[in-house]
């Protein structure tokens, strides 16, 4: 114990032995830092119980051995131990963040103060080394920068798809009711440039028709948008009421399998499912070239179930490829579909083949 208390003398005690002892034990048994002395090579000299609980070494085993032992290869491939030691007798201390290795194998992230022990004549007598595990504070900081890097893409897909869907209403606008407005100025002015009461009659009723058509086109985007209906009578009715005009707009015949104790939701859930089957049935519209949709509405294990399926072509097979199933054409949809089920604590699943494809949102 000679050199340990010598070092511990000189750093803490100024020739004082009672003090040294008590400095010794103090340090010795600090559990949360690993506290040791290395000579002036680096080689280990101490070791307290802090040390001894995060290495994983007993002091039989590890003292005489060199430091670099808790080092990962790469680091001591490039010299960095032995620089370590160089930064702390050149600037008297020497502070750092990085992998350290126990004896198991397993890493921790370390913080380490390494500070140069100089004798009373001025010369190196060693290295004070105090080592930390911040792997819990590092691993929170990671997940606090994941945590913000899926918000910030998170925060981009929503953006997106607001684009996309006022790219929808301005297309359903302009193909549907700005070309029913088209055709309403020309017959306003046909029947002012008539000089048949008859015939101008005739072109007046021809555009009431029209400004009926253009009121019930304009009620149907405001209700896709937002359905009263939902709010109002909820889930069942607002899905029969939607399948209606779907399969009058798409050609697409729709068969609907209610349970007759389907509850009523919160808002949140029953529009979130809402959205599922907007999105689920435009895509079917769009890409499936199935004739035909079948939508399921029931419970199974007291979880709201929502259940789409087509018999298309399915979605592309790098997509049903992928575990995520989220890029591509189809990609947004089915991404927003999830995030939203997931926002409300409920689940998303696509099961797709060349035969058909199923959507599955259950609460």
């Amino acid at each position: 114990m000679g050199d340990e208390a010598c070092g511990l003398k000189i750093t803490a005690a100024e020739g004082n032995q009672s003090n040294s002892d008590a400095f010794r034990m103090l340090v010795q048994g600090v559990l949360d830092y690993a506290i040791f002395l290395l000579d002036p090579n680096g080689t280990i000299q101490t070791w307290n119980e802090g040390a001894k609980r995060l290495k994983g070494y007993e002091s039989s085993e590890i003292i005489g051995k060199h430091f670099s032992i808790f080092y990962q290869q790469e680091a001591i491939d490039r010299g960095w131990p032995a620089f370590e030691l160089e930064q702390a007798v050149k600037e008297g201390r020497f502070e750092d963040q990085g992998w350290r290795i126990k004896k198991d194998g397993s890493r921790f992230w370390a913080n380490v103060v390494i500070t140069a022990l100089w004798d009373q004549n001025g010369n190196l007598y060693g290295f004070g080394k105090v080592t930390r595990d911040l792997t819990e504070r590092m691993n929170a900081q990671e997940a606090l920068r994941e945590s913000e890097q899926k918000l910030r893409e998170l925060s981009l897909h929503l953006l997106r798809t607001q684009d996309q869907e006022r790219k929808r209403i301005g297309r359903d606008l302009h193909d549907s009711l700005g070309q029913t407005l088209g055709v309403l100025k020309m017959q306003l002015d046909m029947a002012a440039r008539c000089g048949d009461l008859q015939n101008a009659l005739t072109d007046v009723r021809t555009c009431a028709k029209l400004v009926d058509d253009s009121i019930k086109e304009v009620r149907t985007i405001s209700y896709l948008l937002y359905p009263p209906m939902l709010e109002e009578f909820g889930l069942k009715s607002a899905i029969a009421w939607y399948l209606e005009g779907f399969s009058e707009r798409s050609n697409i015949e729709t068969h609907v399998e209610v349970s007759p104790d389907f509850p009523r939701l919160s808002a949140d859930v029953e529009l979130a499912l809402f959205r599922v089957l907007q999105e689920s049935l435009t895509n079917v519209h769009r890409h499936s070239g199935s004739r035909t949709a079948q939508i399921k509405l029931f419970t199974q294990d007291y979880r709201p179930v929502l259940e789409i399926c087509d018999q298309g072509k399915g979605l592309p097979a790098r997509q049903r490829e992928s575990k995520t199933q989220m890029a591509g054409a189809h990609g947004v949809g089915l991404r927003g579909m999830k995030e939203r089920m997931l926002q409300i604590g409920g689940s998303f699943e696509v099961v797709s083949s060349p035969g058909g494809t199923v959507v599955k949102a259950s609460v």
